[in-house]
């Protein structure tokens, strides 16, 4: 098996793809490279291959009796699975999941998500309701989001930090009107300050910090009715060299191309 690693970093997915079905050819409950094909399926835009791959790690997480005691309540894969859907045109079903992945923290079904606290599913449902005009699954993300950045202010002033300094927290608090962009761009630009374990990744931190924080400025701007900022944004976060497993870099894609693809219509 090639540096799979090395193929994704540069690019070359058609041959980590090819990689990872000849492993799976020799091997096919090696769900490591299950994992390696669904991303690099993925970045190839093959969304309707790479799904199913994702559904089935969703399912052995759920399975893995193990893993499921040491971290009960995992989200497993669904944001995967929700933006794959999105991509596909399935938007119903994404914003279903999303929905879920949010109402699953509250509820406490699910325990685990980001460093803001299950943050991702609140922006991403946001992105996708603001998209599809749905207002009551706007206000439910943005009350989410109100809810998971006031549960990190409380927990961060008990331990003496200052709650920005963990992302995405700063972007729910952009959508909030609580700061501005500025702020945001400003905890981009610590999220490189700490050396990377592999100095390959060096720089990725904040090219994914830039990445969520572009698209979701975007989305904003979206949801003021400023539709030519949002897709000035989209075309910014798109421009970046692909991150591989930021969501916003392929909703960014699928925007950008579906306006190019109305402009030449």
């Amino acid at each position: 098996m090639k540096n799979w690693r090395e193929l994704m970093r540069s690019h070359r997915y058609v041959e980590a793809v090819q990689d990872m079905r000849r492993q799976l050819a020799s091997n096919p409950n090696d769900m490591a490279a299950v994992g390696v094909l669904a991303s690099a399926l993925r970045a190839a835009g093959e969304y309707r291959e790479a799904l199913p791959l994702f559904e089935r790690l969703d399912a052995d997480r759920r399975a893995d009796k193990v893993a499921n005691i040491l971290a009960p309540g995992t989200p497993g894969w669904l944001l995967d699975i929700g933006c794959l859907h999105w991509l596909l045109g399935d938007h119903a079903k994404a914003i279903q999941i999303m929905h879920g992945l949010a109402a699953g923290i509250l509820d406490g079904s699910i325990q685990y998500g980001d460093l803001g606290g299950g943050m991702a599913q609140g922006l991403l449902l946001y992105y996708m309701a603001v998209t599809e005009k749905n207002p009551a699954e706007m206000s439910f993300a943005l009350d989410y989001l109100a809810n998971r950045l006031k549960q990190k202010k409380k927990q961060f002033k008990q331990f003496k930090q200052y709650h920005l300094e963990f992302w995405p927290t700063p972007l729910a608090a952009y959508y909030l009107g609580e700061v501005p962009f500025a702020t945001v761009m400003e905890a981009v630009d610590q999220a490189d300050s700490t050396p990377p374990v592999d100095p390959a990744n060096a720089g990725l931190g904040r090219r994914k910090c830039l990445c969520m924080a572009l698209f979701h400025d975007g989305v904003k701007s979206r949801a003021q009715g400023d539709e030519a900022h949002c897709l000035a944004r989209m075309r910014e976060c798109y421009g970046l060299e692909n991150p591989l497993n930021q969501q916003e870099w392929y909703l960014a894609k699928y925007e950008v191309e579906r306006a190019d693809s109305a402009a030449r219509d």
